[in-house]
């Protein structure tokens, strides 16, 4: 009988560690989701329409009406959309079409899952430091990009963990300078008014990543989308497995780009929240809180972060231990929730800080 004893994954491959995450507990602040759930109605309405649809049959091979509701949204032809199965499988289309084989420049820190996507893709990965104040090291970057052997730079702007928009200048040079293509990954974009997808007729070489999982509250849909020339797409979409978002998703997402309204109040609603939530945490000796342009904020204590993110989740508050990551030395990464769960979690942090440094 066959067995898999001669059976070997890439050494590389090996070398990764699986994504897992920490889920239960009653205030669940770790993983920059929308404190909001749908409203029922519009629930009913996806179900409606995916109902009418018949399901024997595969969706539409490139999400056609999707695509050009999103188009449309941004303000580009649908010949620069392609629509993907969440953001990451975004990044690594992207990759595996311009750098198997080839070095993929990212920041550090930055998305914990590019680097291991890079790598799936077949690429090496070269991490260029942030500065001490989580900007981009411009001249380290323009270094890096400049290289020949570079063949993909991904940013994300607004960063993840550090919540901060890249200066506009900074992207520009990396732009000006990288030999190869530049991602831009703008998850948060609806938390900030910086985008670059204006640019994307001056930069053939750019391509934007988005997603419907944090603004549009649909995470657990799985919609992410490609905006980039017809050239790059052309390209990419090769590299996109066929009928790559099913029925469902695609009618949730078309659902939440035709309620426009409900998706910028939410998003006001949640800036304000993370205002008084970021005033609340600096009031608080021991903590530190970092400009956030998205639903999250970094913190670094005082206390061992280990000992505070325990006590948080004693307390039944669970946030984002960051702390092993560059730069991040006692660092957390707490989500906004909804006004509740702020200020429990704001008793919790300060029961916790004050035990740890009793």
């Amino acid at each position: 009988m066959p067995t898999t004893s001669g059976l070997r994954a890439r050494p590389e491959i090996e070398a990764l560690t699986a994504y897992r995450l920490r889920r239960e507990a009653l205030v669940k602040l770790n993983q920059n989701e929308s404190p909001w759930d749908w409203p029922p109605e519009l629930k009913d309405e996806v179900l409606r329409r995916v109902a009418a649809r018949p399901w024997n049959r595969y969706p539409a091979v490139d999400s056609e009406a999707l695509r050009q509701a999103l188009a449309e949204s941004c303000g580009v032809s649908p010949t620069m959309i392609a629509v993907t199965n969440g953001s990451n499988e975004a990044i690594l289309a992207l990759v595996s079409t311009y750098a198997t084989g080839r070095r993929v420049v990212v920041t550090a820190p930055g998305y914990s899952m590019v680097a291991p996507l890079a790598v799936i893709g077949g690429a090496t990965v070269q991490a260029v430091p942030l500065r001490e104040d989580f900007s981009l090291d411009t001249e380290a970057m323009v270094a890096a990009v400049s290289s020949p052997e570079v063949a993909v730079t991904i940013i994300a702007s607004p960063n993840n963990p550090t919540g901060n928009a890249f200066a506009r200048p900074s992207l520009t040079a990396v732009l000006e300078s990288a030999r190869g293509l530049v991602v831009i990954d703008e998850a948060y974009a609806q938390f900030t008014a910086a985008s670059f997808v204006g640019d994307l007729s001056r930069y053939g070489h750019l391509a934007i990543v988005r997603t419907f999982s944090k603004g549009f509250a649909l995470a657990g849909v799985r919609v992410g989308w490609i905006i980039a020339g017809e050239a790059v797409l052309e390209a990419v979409r090769k590299a996109l497995p066929p009928y790559n978002v099913n029925v469902f998703s695609q009618e949730a997402a078309l659902v939440a780009l035709q309620r426009p309204e409900l998706v910028s109040g939410r998003v006001e609603a949640l800036i304000a929240e993370r205002r008084r939530l970021e005033d609340a945490v600096r009031a608080i000796d021991g903590v530190t809180t970092y400009p956030s342009q998205a639903n999250f904020l970094l913190l670094r204590t005082r206390a061992p972060a280990a000992d505070v993110f325990a006590g948080l989740l004693e307390r039944g508050v669970l946030v984002r231990d960051v702390s092993r990551g560059p730069l991040l030395e006692n660092c957390l990464r707490v989500t906004v929730g909804t006004h509740a769960e702020n200020n429990q979690f704001l008793d919790a942090l300060r029961a916790s800080v004050r035990g740890r440094s009793a």
